[in-house]
């Protein structure tokens, strides 16, 4: 019979699956985000492989798209390949921007982790958050791969020419060795979808881990005050000079997730935006129905990444600037401080005021914007601006 409460495991055995599941999870790539390890041959070998092979990719794409263009295809028809390259482009960048600050990151990960120590029901929620949409990420992604190569295999030989024209320059098959080209544009699809689609899903689920490892460093800070709020003691001097040191702390881990991830922030971004765009016009062109299926897959994808990223980061500027009313309008009892307590009170009083109501604490993407609620709909007009004036000129 099983306890009314269930069992809580250790939290170093839950911050072990975290820190295993981002480690192995990268390992995949090639990426080493382990501190206990060094990188081995084999990771560096799998990285360099997969490396030559998304530059390879994306030297082909970019090569298709310039034929396809000379060939005088509309916009419309170049939704397919603007996409993907865009996803290409958007893997390449990020492949080498983590490669180069993995150190950094896999410290910044684990002091995170270590800091939640005494909180295994928190470490048990963030298990989950990156566990299970990380598996539904990746079957998004065996489907895409799975439907765009399908479609190709199941193409009847007057389309298959269509695309042996693009993808291979106009270099003709026989009847009897179109098989050759099925099996190579199908093999490259599916490639270009495990490698560099999946990698951004993981990189992407990864940098909302750590904004929830920052929430909660926030949200802990703030429940002990609540604390102290509705218990009605006096807040002390000392109680204020803690909360502004450990705030602080929790603001300078901020800015370094920010200053690391920065760069990624913005391609992440751009490369969303411009992909969904043209996965929403690819809908208005006569692609096959498979094709239709994996443009509408993407388009969820992209959509479940970009609000995910928006929402993580939004948590920590919530959460960081949460006490601000409660403790501008908290009131002060001079009785309950000494003469010589009551300059040191005030002083940390003004300071820790100061910075929750008159500062913009949170994740931002290199120093333009803060992501939070409001960028996500500046961000989110603009796409439904285009959507609107797309489907009215069609």
């Amino acid at each position: 019979m099983k306890p009314a409460k269930e069992m809580i495991k250790p939290f170093s055995e839950y911050a072990n699956m975290l820190k295993s599941f981002w480690c192995y999870a990268f390992a995949i790539y090639g990426v080493n985000m382990c501190t206990e390890s060094h990188e081995s041959r084999k990771k560096r070998i799998v990285f360099i492989a997969l490396a030559i092979t998304q530059l390879f990719i994306f030297f082909h794409y970019i090569s298709c798209f310039i034929y396809t263009i000379a060939l005088g295809f509309t916009v419309s028809g170049l939704s397919f390949y603007t996409s993907m390259l865009a996803c290409i482009c958007l893997s390449i960048f990020n492949l080498w921007t983590m490669n180069r600050r993995k150190v950094a990151m896999t410290k910044l990960l684990d002091e995170s982790i270590s800091y939640l120590s005494g909180h295994p029901e928190c470490t048990k929620r963030l298990w989950r958050y990156s566990f299970i949409p990380s598996i539904g990420l990746f079957a998004m992604t065996i489907a895409e791969a799975l439907f765009s190569s399908a479609e190709v295999f199941t193409r009847d030989n007057a389309g298959i020419c269509n695309y042996t024209t693009i993808y291979f320059f106009k270099i003709s098959f026989a009847d009897k060795y179109l098989y050759i080209a099925r099996i190579l544009i199908g093999v490259e699809f599916i490639v270009s979808v495990l490698i560099c689609v999946g990698f951004v899903n993981i990189s992407v689920w990864f940098f909302n881990h750590m904004c929830h490892l920052v929430f909660y460093r926030f949200k802990h800070l703030n429940m002990k005050l609540e604390e102290l709020f509705r218990s009605g003691k006096q807040l002390s001097s000392f109680h204020l000079a803690e909360y502004r040191a450990q705030h602080q702390l929790a603001c300078q881990v901020t800015v370094e997730l920010s200053c690391l991830w920065s760069p990624l922030i913005v391609v992440w971004i751009f490369g969303f935006i411009l992909g969904l765009c043209f996965d929403i016009r690819a809908l208005k062109v006569e692609f096959p129905t498979l094709f239709l299926i994996t443009f509408l897959a993407d388009i969820f994808r992209q959509l479940w990444l970009i609000v995910g990223l928006f929402k993580a980061a939004s948590l920590v500027n919530v959460e960081a600037h949460k006490l601000a009313v409660k403790l501008v309008t908290f009131p002060i009892s001079k009785s309950a401080l000494t003469d010589a307590d009551q300059m040191e009170y005030y002083v940390n009083y003004l300071l820790l005021s100061e910075r929750l109501v008159n500062t913009r604490i949170g994740i931002n993407a290199s120093g333009l914007f803060l992501l939070n609620a409001s960028s996500f709909l500046s961000m989110a007009g603009a796409v439904l601006t285009y959507v609107i004036v797309l489907f009215q000129s069609l």
